[in-house]
């Protein structure tokens, strides 16, 4: 399963875990399917960050689609320009940035400051899955050679969330173990921009319609 097949799995997932919470809140069964995209997403990132050519570029290029899709992510989920919740986008931006602070810095001390710093970043602007999010990367990363390890702390950082059905996430590892190492047809841009243009049609959608 290469990578474009895994970021094909985890649009779906994600567009039918966001027509659960925003059109039929009451569809639980919605939301537990797409619990499975997050975790895909947070090992695709550790992937490009182990392949990128340009991590700083990469990084901008994350940091500029967590700005555009700031407003369609209040407007589907809050009906206005809100910051009570940030999109996944800047959980992602952060996961990134800890990777290549850790990369570049091999100091221990210096090491949990930086794990702690972000998480608590992640946590004060509430973005999407908050520090467990963020833990999900580096275990992604950290345990990447270590199949039984990257598996336990995965499925214990899914089953941390306060919400339940999270730890439905757990099953995404079938996928990501499946994963070939390969990239597959490269259309990456129309995956970034497939997160706000999807949330703009669900508001769209919820407003005409619900």
């Amino acid at each position: 399963m290469n990578a474009f097949t895994l970021k094909l799995i985890a649009c779906v997932s994600m567009l039918i875990d966001h027509i659960g919470d925003i059109l039929f809140p009451g569809e639980r069964y919605l939301r537990h399917i797409g619990r499975l995209a997050f975790p895909i997403y947070a090992f695709l990132l550790t992937e490009g960050f182990f392949h990128s050519r340009n991590l700083k570029r990469y990084a901008m290029r994350l940091f500029g689609f967590a700005l555009i899709s700031e407003l369609p992510f209040d407007l589907a989920f809050y009906g206005e320009l809100s910051f009570k919740h940030q999109n996944v986008y800047f959980t992602l931006f952060l996961g990134l940035v800890l990777l290549v602070l850790l990369k570049e810095d091999s100091n221990p001390v210096r090491e949990l400051c930086y794990i702690g710093l972000i998480c608590l970043i992640a946590q004060e602007i509430h973005c999407d899955y908050r520090y467990p999010g963020i833990l999900m990367i580096l275990f992604f990363a950290y345990y990447r050679e270590i199949p039984f390890m990257e598996a336990l702390s995965i499925s214990i950082c899914n089953m941390h969330f306060k919400s339940t059905i999270q730890r439905t996430g757990i099953l995404a590892l079938f996928p990501v173990f499946l994963y070939n190492g390969k990239r597959g047809p490269d259309i990456k841009y129309a995956f970034y921009l497939y997160y706000p243009m999807h949330l703009l049609a669900l508001y769209f959608v919820k407003t005409r319609y619900f």
